[in-house]
């Protein structure tokens, strides 16, 4: 490269905005709007829930609608919400399968729709993608409200004291190994990151950004004990914050990966800085029904 041409290569670098300031600022405003819906009300959140839900969801059609695919949107919406419906009204349902009768209505009414579609080269893909895409973001995101449902005392604490509810506790937990995996990942891969993780799914992705997220993941497994005064021994701690930081990276990637299918970067940009919704949570979808299992084997077995 000529000397102009690096001139001109690093002028546009400098003058590319950085992401960074979104980010921080997204951040910074959604994280405490996070805590008052999760602490405060169970039923508050999980209409919020059901929000986000139809809001990702949308973003999930939309990519597929972008690879020339035709989901039934609002077939999958109706059967995303009454899979968070089937946790949601856990605490009034008692023993009813709320769930099978969810994915019965959910199979049966999207073959139905494509029945109209008969005709159409792709009518059975994309017959399939609904389906998948609303198990995949209504059941996935149900799993937050698993875990707000969870019941164990907490030990003695400042945050015990004020009336931490002990599901809002075990949520705040797995959300801290998540999003902390995430951003230590982000930050040291920007520093130090040299060797690609999967380039042709998420080009920005390292092996050293990978490492420093396992480092946030056990960050945030000590804030789970110490801050949110989660009942966990150091070696359960330890336990979640390993199995965080190895499948929040691997619910990343297979976001990427649907994304990459269909010639797309972001899933949305409902988020500055974060794009959607989806780009935001994938990584939760994973490690909150993946950590919800093996805290009810340490706890509740």
């Amino acid at each position: 490269m000529d000397n102009a041409n690096a001139d001109s290569a690093a002028s546009s670098k400098a003058n590319k905005p950085s992401s960074l300031l979104p980010r921080v600022a997204s951040a910074a405003v959604l994280l405490p709007v996070i805590i008052i819906i999760v602490w405060w009300n169970y039923w508050a959140m999980s209409l919020v829930l059901g929000a986000v839900v139809v809001l990702a969801l949308l973003e999930l059609y939309g990519t597929y609608t972008h690879g020339g695919y035709r989901p039934h949107t609002w077939v999958g919406i109706a059967g995303a919400l009454g899979l968070v419906a089937s946790v949601a009204l856990r605490p009034i349902l008692g023993g009813f399968d709320l769930l099978g009768l969810v994915i019965t209505l959910l199979i049966a009414g999207s073959l139905t729709a494509t029945l109209s579609r008969s005709s159409e080269e792709r009518g059975l893909a994309s017959w399939a993608l609904t389906v998948a895409g609303a198990i995949y973001v209504g059941w996935m995101y149900s799993f937050v409200l698993s875990l707000r449902l969870l019941e164990t005392p907490l030990r003695p604490s400042f945050l015990a004291g004020l009336g931490l509810p002990s599901g809002a506790a075990w949520l705040f937990g797995v959300m801290a190994i998540t999003w902390l995996q995430d951003t230590f990942a982000y930050f040291v891969g920007k520093r130090f990151g040299k060797h690609k993780m999967a380039p042709a799914l998420s080009p920005k992705k390292t092996w050293e950004g990978a490492a420093g997220g396992m480092l946030g993941a056990f960050a945030g497994a000590l804030a789970g004990i110490y801050l949110f005064c989660l009942p966990l021994s150091l070696p359960q701690a330890a336990l979640l914050a390993l199995v965080g930081g190895v499948v929040g990276p691997v619910g990343d990637l297979a976001e990427s990966l649907m994304k990459r299918q269909v010639g797309l970067k972001d899933a949305g940009n409902i988020i500055p800085g974060h794009g959607g919704l989806l780009d935001r949570s994938d990584s939760l979808l994973f490690t909150a029904p993946i950590l919800y299992y093996i805290i009810l084997l340490l706890h509740f077995h």
